[in-house]
């Protein structure tokens, strides 16, 4: 056997001592890369469908965004106009837009273009009108507005679309650049600037790119410890076989050909590491999957070997097998370099202690058996691991919010993800009646200019009573046009207040601008996200009316099925009854009941109504969630004051011999001279004929619809109008005014005028046109959460009917519980007033019990456990590699000093010294080198951390990573430290103290075989200290995480 066969295979016990060290490093990093590459498989299952997207630019002027597209980009100008107190987004469509972006179209919403009209304006009105707006330039303008063709656009249905010559006029502030050829693979170069949108799947495709950036620093960590444990464990062995090396020298071997050799052996020794590593990483984290499932812990994930891993693990481990080249050819170098007689002269007799005229300061501070030289590979390695501290401290701070008992998520059962839920928005108005505190949210994922991050649909108070958030800059959002920003989102992407920001939808084709106006702080992930209107982001995600999810704060909501208070029997509910006021003797009555089936299954019921003395029944029978409407008849044979009852609600009826004299839709103010229509009914809406109609000296009869036209006086002043038929009289007051001009008069009547969230209510509403001329006139029906608007012509002394429905399907918001004014407005005049009470939901609340599940923690922190699982096993196991990694590469630094200081240990052996006074020695120069080592690594550690925050190293889908460095952390990092440095002295000395002491005097050993060991189960003693280690060092790493989460549990940032 020749010396390269000898000293490229006869390894000893450190060289396998060495292999196992790398093993558990290389098992770390194939651990952490199975669990990204498994994340990353299931992120791409959750955006699948979702590749195609467009990407679009924001530039202050049109003239800018052309200089800047191509071809086939499509150029948007923008300006804004001013209309009923608020702005409102004009954009303007060129005539080369197509009118649908087919290959972004999805199911649910497709990617049209609306076409501007010929005249005017388009905008999110039903019938065309007219609208008096202040443009940007400042001029008043009367602009014609028409509908919308289809609610389908990439734009907000709030904006306003017309023709670029248009946006010109108004006065232009900004264009948008619209890149359609935008997919799955070209995507990835379009999204480096610009908003993507669809972007689900370019978020997880940005996402993982960062993830794989942290990896990268995980591995150049790796990479330093290999070198380290190489380094010095090469150095052992050429100090073993240095009369070998001096043999091969003296003989005609080259140092060149020896440093190969010793290059060659530590890339063989890395190379067994690097495969002992990767299967026990494989088979480690398999493991740890199967048996956290087994007892219940939630593991998503399924973490196997598939090409992509391997395209990322093989470069990594040539990158280690090459780091040990170069720790093997350094280490050898400075030895097999020195001519052959230097190295037979080597000195290898170091004093036993240290001399006696060393002063008090020294013997207390100086390290009797160790070197100096030992600090700088010592903070090499501890530094690895603070960081690995510092970085799982700073995660679990991040992670710790979502996990807190004190919040929870209502979801739609059977969602595999919260973002995947579709619930009810009201259900929040049911948390609230008991008293918890309700967020209903969207969230809706972006990536800007490259960048990943999280945009949130909520209303602000909201999302503060339950996020503990706070602002530290601006105002909350008061239109759906603004925005606030978390304070670290702000610094992530260069936002803050004033700037204008595209938002995007994550897998609906639409965006929208919001101008950020405020700047929050809030505990860990909460802090990096964009809070946008929950209107806002039904314009780019779900449809009104619904939201993802709902998060509460303040207790544990009654969601529990079976506990909403709803027997089987009253599983069919009266949600409104209608029915008039007045009736006359012997008049049929119709009442209307609204029932629905809030049960799961097919129900029948049978409606009682009662009215004087007389009790009428229905039956009904309904599937489950049916709804359904009811008439009932009934009449009474004598006049007077009743009560009508349906199940829970009830109305006073007065029934009439002879209904009173009403004057409807009858104008206040007239100018004087002009021809006046004047209505007069019953109370029970009856027209009346031949009644006599008087004002001042003039009189008119009514004919046989009930109208007489009657001449006002010439006068002016206050006149009385009165109707007469027989006894009946009903009198009203109009002014004669010259000053008064000629307009509508209207009427509404809301039954049923009370309902819950589910009502729809009916607006019956009778516009008259008093005047002996046509009247042309755009009539709306307006309440604080809608607007539906009317054009038409009312002729002559003509009565028009406008029937309307409150809380239609399709409206962007549904009533909450409260009292409502709906007003009938024509061109900016109120012409009459009804009232609508909205009561709380039976349905609302059975429905929260029956059709959502409840679970603690925030959305995101139950999307992060299906992504990732239980981030605190995660924590832990990384934690325990990374005690395994620092005690291996600590031990094979401590085993080299220990190695070159052999022969003292064996003279105080020999004269003497126990096993035990030896090792106290050993462990006291250990804590005179691990205190310098100890604050280096930490310094040295905060310095990378900041620096890699800095870099933006520390931001992972748009959250960035905070720097924790409380006292706690440091002091527990320090002790840590202490704890490894003493683990691996003693196992690096353990060796020399089972060594016989002459052993250990021998002048000369020729090492090019490798010895029988000295003590029997050595390598098993060894390898339980390595366990104990295991322990110890990860213990620190879970206490300061569980602290760190129950910190967060606390509401603590």
């Amino acid at each position: 056997m020749n010396y390269t066969r000898a000293l490229l295979t006869r390894w000893s016990r450190r060289d396998r001592l060495a292999v196992l060290i790398i093993a558990i490093t290389v098992a770390f990093l194939v651990g952490a890369t199975l669990l990204v590459s498994a994340a990353s498989t299931q992120s791409a299952a959750v955006a699948e469908g979702a590749s195609n997207s467009m990407v679009v630019h924001q530039y202050p002027s049109s003239e800018i965004a052309q200089q800047n597209a191509t071809e086939n980009d499509l150029v948007f100008p923008l300006t804004t106009i001013r209309y009923n107190g608020a702005n409102h987004t004009v954009v303007g469509v060129p005539a080369n837009a197509p009118s649908e972006l087919s290959a972004l179209s999805v199911s649910w919403r497709r990617a049209t273009i609306p076409a501007p009209p010929d005249t005017g304006i388009r905008g999110a009105v039903s019938t065309p009108t007219h609208q008096r707006v202040r443009t940007n330039s400042g001029t008043r303008v009367s602009v014609q507005v028409v509908p919308y063709v289809t609610d389908d656009s990439i734009f907000p249905h709030a904006w306003y679309v017309a023709n670029p010559s248009t946006v010109r006029t108004y006065g232009e502030t900004g264009a948008l650049v619209v890149q359609t050829t935008a997919s799955s693979g070209q995507g990835q170069r379009l999204s480096q600037t610009g908003t993507v949108t669809p972007s689900l799947s370019a978020y997880f495709l940005r996402g993982m790119g960062e993830v794989l950036r942290a990896l990268t620093a995980a591995t150049i960590a790796a990479s330093v410890l290999i070198l380290v444990v190489l380094y010095n464990i090469t150095k052992m062995c050429v100090r073993d076989r240095i009369q070998s090396i001096a043999v091969i020298r003296s003989t005609g071997g080259t140092a060149r050909r020896l440093v190969g050799i010793f290059s060659l052996r530590s890339g063989l020794l890395a190379l067994l590491g690097c495969g002992l590593g990767f299967a026990i990483g494989v088979a480690a984290i398999r493991a740890v999957v199967k048996i956290a499932i087994h007892l219940g812990v939630t593991f998503s994930l399924d973490p196997s070997i598939t090409p992509a891993v391997l395209r990322i693990v093989l470069p990594m481990l040539c990158c280690l097998v090459g780091t040990a080249i170069l720790a093997g050819a350094s280490a050898a170098w400075s030895t097999v370099t020195r001519p052959p007689a230097q190295l037979n002269h080597d000195n290898r007799h170091p004093s036993v202690t240290r001399t006696e005229q060393e002063s008090w300061m020294g013997v207390c501070v100086l390290p009797r058996l160790l070197s100096w030289r030992a600090v700088i590979p010592t903070a090499t390695t501890l530094t690895v691991f603070a960081l690995i501290v510092l970085l799982s401290g700073s995660l679990a701070g991040v992670l710790a919010p979502l996990a807190t008992a004190s919040t929870g998520t209502v979801t739609e059962p059977g969602a595999p993800y919260p973002m995947a839920s579709r619930i009810d928005t009201q259900y929040a108005t049911a948390l609230r009646d008991q008293g918890l505190n309700a967020s209903p949210e969207i969230i809706a994922v972006q990536v800007a200019d490259g960048k990943p991050y999280l945009a949130r649909g909520a209303n602000y108070s909201d999302f503060a009573a339950v996020s503990n958030a706070r602002l530290v800059d601006g105002h909350p959002p008061r239109s759906s046009r603004e925005a606030v920003i978390g304070r670290d989102l702000s610094r992530t992407i260069n936002i803050t207040i004033g700037d204008t920001v595209l938002v995007g939808g994550s897998t609906s084709p639409a965006f929208t601008q919001v101008r950020v106006v405020g700047v929050y702080r809030a505990p860990g992930i909460q802090d990096d996200q964009l809070i946008v209107p929950l209107e806002t982001a039904h314009t780019v995600s779900t449809k009104p009316g619904t939201v993802q999810f709902i998060r509460t704060a303040g207790g544990t909501p009654r969601t529990e099925r079976g506990q909403s208070g709803t027997s089987e029997a009253e599983k069919i509910v009266i949600s409104n009854v209608a029915a008039p006021q007045a009736v006359g003797v012997d008049q049929q009555l119709t009442v209307t009941v609204g029932v629905q089936n809030i049960g799961t299954s097919e129900r029948t019921r049978t409606i009682s109504m009662s009215l004087g003395e007389k009790t009428h029944h229905k039956s009904v029978t309904l599937q489950s969630g049916e709804r359904t409407t009811v008439r009932m008849n009934a009449s009474v044979s004598h006049p007077g004051n009743y009560s009508l009852s349906v199940g829970p609600h009830s109305q006073p009826i007065t029934v009439y011999r002879k209904p009173p004299l009403v004057l409807p839709i009858t104008p206040s103010k007239a100018p004087p001279g002009a021809n006046l229509g004047v209505n007069v009914r019953t109370s029970t809406e009856k027209n009346v004929s031949n009644a006599k109609v008087t004002i001042g000296n003039i009189t008119a009869p009514t004919d046989d619809r009930g109208q007489a036209i009657i001449p006002l006086p010439t006068t002016p002043g206050t006149y009385e109008l009165t109707a007469r038929k027989g006894a009946r009289t009903k009198t009203t007051r109009i002014l004669i005014s010259p000053d008064v001009s000629r307009h509508l008069v209207a009427d509404i009547d809301i039954t049923p005028n009370e309902g819950n969230v589910d009502t729809k209510p009916e607006a019956a509403i009778q516009v008259a046109n008093p005047w002996g001329r046509d009247m042309n006139r755009n009539v709306s029906l307006v309440t604080p959460l809608e607007t539906q608007s009317r054009i038409g012509t009312v002729p002559a002394y003509g009565v028009k009917n406008v029937p309307a429905t409150l809380n239609e399907t399709d409206s962007s918001k549904q009533y909450p519980p409260g009292r409502y004014i709906a007003k009938v407005v024509s061109n900016g005049t109120v012409l009459a007033t009804d009232t609508y009470d909205v009561t709380g939901n039976v349905r609302v609340r059975s429905a929260l019990a029956q059709n959502t599940d409840y679970s603690s923690g925030s959305g995101l922190g139950q999307a992060v456990e299906v992504v990732f699982g239980n981030f605190k096993l995660l924590i832990a196991g990384m934690m325990v590699l990374a005690g395994l990694t620092t005690i291996g590469s600590t031990t094979a630094t401590f085993a080299q000093e220990v190695h070159a200081r052999r022969r003292a240990i064996g003279i105080h052996r020999a004269t003497g010294a126990t096993r035990w006074q030896l090792l106290k020695v050993l462990l006291w120069d250990v804590v005179r080198v691990s205190i310098p080592a100890s604050l280096i690594a930490i310094l040295c550690a905060v310095g990378i951390v900041s620096a890699m925050s800095l870099g933006g190293m520390l931001t992972v889908f748009g959250i960035r990573l905070t720097v924790m460095t409380e006292p706690f952390l440091i002091l527990g990092t320090i002790v840590g430290a202490f704890v490894l440095s003493c683990l691996s002295v003693s196992v690096a000395v353990l060796p020399f103290l089972l060594t016989d002491p002459t052993a250990l005097q021998a002048e000369r050993r020729t090492r090019s075989l490798p010895k029988k060991p000295t003590s029997r189960g050595l390598l098993s003693r060894t390898s339980s200290i390595f366990v104990v280690g295991m322990v110890l060092a990860s213990a620190f790493g879970i206490v300061q995480a569980d602290r760190t989460i129950d910190k967060g549990k606390d509401g603590n940032e």
